[in-house]
C-alpha cells in the first residue's frame, strides 16, 4: 500500500557501539554518583560538600546524557 513506508529515523542503530558505550558511561555515572554522595556524607567538613556536590553532578549527567544531550546531538548531525 501507498501509506505503508515508515519514515527513517536520525536515531543511531540500537546495535550501534556507540549506544552500549554510552549506556556504560551512564550506568558508571549513576553507581558512580552513589559513591560520591556516600564519601562526601562520611567525610570531613572540608572536603564533604565538594563530594556531595560531585554525586549531584554526577547523577544529573547520568540523566541528562540519554535523553536529552544525545538525542540533541543526533538530531543537529541529521540536519
Amino acid at each position: 500500500m501507498a501509506h505503508d513506508h515508515i519514515p527513517d529515523t536520525p536515531d543511531a542503530a540500537p546495535e550501534a557501539p556507540s549506544r552500549a558505550a554510552t549506556g556504560v558511561l551512564c550506568l558508571l555515572l549513576f553507581v558512580g554518583s552513589f559513591a560520591l554522595l556516600t564519601l562526601g556524607f562520611d567525610a570531613g567538613a572540608s572536603a564533604g560538600p565538594w563530594l556531595v556536590t560531585a554525586g549531584i553532578l554526577a547523577f544529573g549527567l547520568a540523566f541528562a546524557i540519554p535523553t536529552t544531550i544525545l538525542p540533541a546531538i543526533e538530531e543537529r548531525s541529521a540536519r
